[in-house]
């Protein structure tokens, strides 16, 4: 009887029940993680839905196998893992099939650095890959159709090792020695990612790192002994429902505030921020799967609960969609159709993906697929994995490598005046305004200008239209990077009659006194500082430092480039920075303009 009734209660405590504000939650996150890949700047902490989904995966994840294994006295690993299968794998292969379809066709210059991707994606190994390759996940100029996958393989290598070690920990039969081991590697793990950040300042080594970023999954694996989903009572006390209902709704808001406020680059994510951010998420799950509270019910609302349940294709589709659809336009002056289309998109491969892949193999196995054309829909998915296989076959055969080659253009990543002595270059101070065209004499003037990779764009144009003109431009170049250049190279430009422009700023923001320090090394030139238009989120704080300067500084001039160039698609490349050329044109003109202002001025 006593062991009929210990049965009895066991299966009672862990028989595994759907909780659909888990799968509300989700939606939040999926959410959270489209908009900001639409746009980053409508919501900058947007990335930490991805956060979000490891501690939910490591909850959930944990919570299953603890029921399994005092349901069963142990865990079928083989099961586990071959659920994880056909949870997975066959979406993924639908999204490459298609992925790798359209870019042969359609972008056929990033074909061999796809295949690479495709290839650390099918092995779940895109984190490291990505690590090694020193990708930035936060550039969004990038084409990297498979770049989200990097989220997908930690949770993989979790899958894959996790159950095994949690499997040894419980045979110990002691709980507090399984949470507190938990408990300690997920502090070991916040402590990685703090001090390789310290030490390094490599945010994609970081962020992408399995070791720094298990602190998160850990942290809901731990949730999991200390709130089990399956044995939380329904019937509870009033007051302890409101509890639990407040704390839900509170943490939640905080939550959904630091989504809009949240910037990647804050140093204090990295040195314990991520792991009080998914302390926070555990408050939201908790009061998530509790069954009794209002808070659960209206997290499990029928629309969060639709999108929660396709969060996985929802996830996997949007970011090529995204990438693909965007390259058709103007980053930063995308119009508003861009958007429903890219919406449309999504949601349609979804749904397909959803209903013709996903569920039917999950459910059915091999049983979904068949050779036979009568059967239309496991006919169709059996041609799938034929495609997937054959091009997967022709890609790694090099068979398209060429189409890469002949479609991959060179990009300057510097510019130099074409002066043999450019460093030794002594400026001479001729006449600027010509007294019968009242023109500045282009010929004569010998203006200094120190710029990134915009600078690079429009080298020379300008030194078409100034021959003597002493050019500097560099991709990847911020602001900090100038003083020494100056100080080593131009200290001769540090004269009243001479002319310095300076473009920087579209890398990376700056502090007033690192442009104050600049302006120190000039203080005796004409200095002209170009505003700047990237579709990032430091871009008003950039342009407002350079106004703000020259209402402090009488030789500080704007030249106001974020104005001229709104409106003007036709003068970006479809990242909304490089310029086309009449982009090109449409700068060095507007520069040429506030150099023949000024000297109109002086010479009044």
């Amino acid at each position: 009887m006593n062991t009929n009734h210990e049965m009895k209660r066991t299966h009672k405590l862990y028989t595994p029940k759907y909780m659909p504000g888990l799968d509300g939650f989700r939606a939040v996150a999926v959410l959270a993680i489209i908009i900001y890949h639409l746009n980053s700047q409508w919501l900058t902490g947007g990335f930490l839905g991805v956060d979000t989904f490891f501690v939910i995966s490591g909850y959930l994840i944990t919570s299953l196998l603890v029921s399994e294994y005092y349901l069963n006295q142990g865990i079928n690993l083989g099961q586990f893992w071959l659920r994880r299968f056909k949870r997975l794998i066959p979406a993924l292969f639908f999204l490459i099939v298609i992925t790798l379809i359209y870019i042969l066709i359609f972008e056929p210059s990033i074909i061999t650095e796809t295949k690479k991707d495709v290839l650390a994606a099918l092995f779940y190994v895109s984190n490291w890959w990505y690590i090694f390759q020193h990708l930035d996940y936060f550039d969004q100029f990038k084409i990297a159709p498979f770049k989200h996958l990097w989220s997908l393989a930690i949770e993989e290598q979790y899958y894959v090792f996790y159950p095994i070690i949690l499997y040894l920990l419980l045979k110990l039969n002691n709980k507090k020695l399984v949470m507190s081991m938990l408990f300690i590697i997920s502090l070991v793990s916040m402590l990685t990612m703090a001090i390789l950040f310290h030490l390094h300042h490599d945010i994609s080594r970081v962020y992408f790192g399995t070791d720094t970023r298990l602190q998160t999954l850990l942290l809901g694996s731990l949730l999991a002994f200390l709130w089990p989903p399956f044995s939380l009572k329904k019937d509870i006390s009033k007051g302890l429902k409101s509890s639990i209902d407040i704390v839900g709704l509170v943490s939640t808001v905080i939550l959904l505030v630091l989504f809009v406020v949240v910037k990647y680059e804050s140093s204090w994510l990295y040195h314990g921020g991520f792991y009080a951010i998914s302390l926070l998420t555990l408050l939201v799950i908790a009061s998530a799967v509790h069954p009794s509270g209002n808070f659960a019910k209206a997290m499990g609302n029928p629309l969060f609960v639709y999108i929660g349940k396709r969060s996985y294709s929802l996830y996997l589709w949007h970011f090529p969609v995204i990438v693909f659809t965007h390259k058709h336009f103007v980053a930063g002056q995308i119009p508003w159709y861009a958007y429903i289309i890219d919406i449309a998109l999504m949601l349609a491969m979804t749904e397909l993906s959803y209903h013709c892949i996903e569920n039917p193999i999950r459910r059915k196995g091999w049983k979904a697929f068949s050779i036979n054309p009568i059967k239309i829909k496991r006919f169709g998915r059996g041609l799938v994995l034929l495609v997937f296989v054959a091009s997967i076959a022709l890609l790694y055969t090099g068979r398209f490598d060429p189409l890469a080659a002949q479609h991959h253009e060179k990009k300057q990543t510097s510019f130099s005046s074409n002066k043999k002595k450019l460093h030794q270059h002594q400026p001479t101070t001729g006449p600027k305004i010509n007294k019968d065209t009242k023109q500045l004499d282009l010929k004569k003037i010998e203006p200094l200008l120190i710029g990134d990779y915009v600078m690079v764009d429009i080298g020379q144009v300008f030194q078409d239209k100034v021959p003597k003109a002493v050019i500097d431009g560099k991709v990847g170049r911020q602001l900090i990077e100038a003083k020494p250049l100056v100080q080593g190279s131009y200290s001769n430009y540090n004269s009243p009659k001479q002319d310095v422009v300076l473009e920087l700023g579209t890398n990376g923001d700056f502090t007033k006194e690192q442009l104050d320090e600049l302006i120190g090394t000039l203080k005796d030139a004409n200095i002209y500082l170009v505003t700047t238009r990237v579709p990032r989120d430091y871009q008003n704080h950039v342009n407002s430092e350079i106004h703000a300067a020259e209402k402090r500084y009488k030789n500080v001039h704007v030249v106001d480039w974020y104005a001229k160039s709104a409106n003007h698609t036709e003068y970006f490349a479809y990242d909304g920075i490089h310029l086309e050329y009449d982009g090109s044109k449409a700068l060095a003109q507007a520069i040429i303009d506030k150099l023949t202002e000024v000297h109109k001025q002086k010479q009044q």
